[in-house]
């Protein structure tokens, strides 16, 4: 049976962030219900320079922790993983927050050397970005919608 979040869980998540941890202090939160029922903490990131800087230098990421790049318009939007420390899964989302694809096990850059970017072969509007492992650990599939919860709702 899948858990059902409510508007107390939603509230309880989002209020257990008014402290921050250094340096985000005026980051922005969500939650992801992913189809399984499991619950994501997510760090909304919605301007450039937010964007740019992402999971950069982070040391780790708590396995139902998430960071949404929210863009202006749907696109094939590119992630690379500069000067990030730890493997990820990288989400794309459409409009409606359906998955469109998914690049799994993505390892960090090399600390020298060429960083490639990650460039999805359909259009979107979202990109979740998860630890390694996630995405196959929740069952997720290209074409299942992620509910995010958020207020103001989001919307590109």
């Amino acid at each position: 049976m899948r858990s059902v979040p409510t508007a107390l869980t939603v509230v309880a998540i989002l209020t257990s962030f008014a402290a921050a941890p250094a340096g985000t202090s005026d980051a922005k939160w969500a939650v992801a219900v992913f189809p399984s029922g499991t619950e994501f903490s997510l760090e909304i990131v919605d301007d450039p320079a937010s964007r740019r800087l992402g999971y950069m230098f982070r040391e780790d990421i708590g396995p139902t922790d998430g960071m949404l790049f929210v863009f202006d318009r749907p696109d094939r939007h590119s992630i690379w993983m500069k000067n990030c420390r730890v493997p990820l899964d990288i989400i794309w989302l459409d409009p409606d927050f359906r998955v469109v694809e998914i690049a799994p096990d993505r390892p960090p850059c090399p600390e020298q050397g060429e960083c490639p970017s990650i460039t999805p072969m359909r259009m979107a509007s979202y990109v979740l970005e998860i630890a390694a492992g996630g995405s196959a650990a929740q069952g997720l599939k290209v074409g299942e919608r992620v509910q995010i919860l958020s207020e103001p709702p989001l919307r590109p």
